[in-house]
Formats: structure tokens, sequence, C-alpha cells
């Protein structure tokens, strides 16, 4: 399975996964979900977002194939965010979630998914921007991204707040744990992390 993040590099690292693994399917992360019209899968990291991310991809592509809207929530209130957020197709235990971005957690629901590897892409976690014509969704004034640039709201570069710090440092640690040996990157500090597929 390949995880595709917002990077500005993620075509030309889907396009290099895909000529090593041409039968790799495609779970597409947050505003990634406007990049690729045959994926089969997306993930809203951020559930209260999944029908922003829902709407956007199918106002960009009103033909897609079929696709699987996946989220994460603490299950004893599935019902009630299954009525307030209805596209998604797949709920999972919000324990899925690593504290290291929604691509990692995409990571885990690919594994259970029945994935025996997965590879990164456009999950650079170190690259500033994000693709052009990625998923126009609001995002809070609180929400530091890994590829915001400028300053962030206390006045330091966003990529050195304590936040990025620590999705890098936790990464890192399931780099060298459960991710090890089965988790793949195209580009920057995450394929220096777990290197890259052969």
């Amino acid at each position: 399975m390949l995880v595709v993040g917002s990077a500005p590099c993620l075509f030309e690292d889907v396009e290099r996964a895909l000529k090593l693994r041409p039968l790799a399917s495609l779970m597409l992360v947050n505003g990634a979900c406007t990049a690729i019209e045959n994926a089969e899968h997306v993930l809203a990291g951020h559930e209260e977002k999944a029908e922003m991310f829902a709407a956007e991809r199918r106002r960009r592509f009103p033909n897609a194939p079929p696709w699987q809207l996946h989220a994460c929530c603490n299950l004893k209130r599935l019902d009630l965010y299954r009525s307030m957020f209805p596209s998604v197709t797949r709920w999972w235990p919000h324990e899925k979630g690593t504290g290291a971005t929604s691509a990692s957690k995409a990571v885990r629901l690919c594994f259970d998914m029945g994935a025996d590897e997965v590879i990164l892409c456009g999950c650079p976690l170190d690259q500033p921007g994000y693709f052009p014509g990625e998923a126009k969704v609001h995002q809070q004034v609180s929400c530091e991204r890994i590829g915001d640039h400028g300053m962030s709201r206390i006045g330091i570069p966003v990529q050195e707040t304590r936040i990025i710090k620590a999705y890098r440092t936790r990464f890192k640690q399931l780099a060298e744990g459960e991710f090890k040996g089965k988790v793949f990157s195209m580009s920057g500090f995450t394929r220096e992390c777990l290197g890259e597929p052969q």
C-alpha cells in the first residue's frame, strides 16, 4: 500500500514507488484526497474534517471509481460519529493514532487491512509547502502543519515548533520499532529514518 501525503514531491514519489510496486493500492491522507483520482482509500486523519475532505474529493473527481473514506473515533460514540460524518465508510478505534502525523495513523490502518508493506509518498516531514491543488479545507489557526511556511503564532519558524519536533521524534521511534523493515519512504526525513523500498 502507498500512503500519500500532501508534500510537493508526492507525484514524483508515487511515480517512482509504482515502478517498484506496480500493483500497490493507494491511501490518500487528508488534503491529498484531491491528488489522485484512482485511489481506493482516503484517510480523514482529523475526523472532524471528514465531510470537507469527502466533498472536495467528490468535487474534484465526480467520476472517480469507488473509494473508501476512513477515520478514527472513540467507538463508544460510534453512532454519534456516524450521524455527524455520514461520508465515512470505515471507522477505526481512536487508539490507531500514533502521535506522529496522520500518515503514521494511515500506516497502521493499512496493516490492519492486510498490507504486508507500506511505502510513504509525499510524506517527507521536512519539506515546506503543499502540492498545488491540495484540498481546500479550513485549518485552525492553532493547527501547525509540517509543510507550513513562515512563522508560528509564537514567532518562531513553524518547522522548529515543539509540535513539529515532537512529530519527528515520535516518527523516529516508530521507524526503530513497529515500522522497522515493513514501512519505507520515498523522500526526506522519513526516508532517512525508514530507508527506500528495494
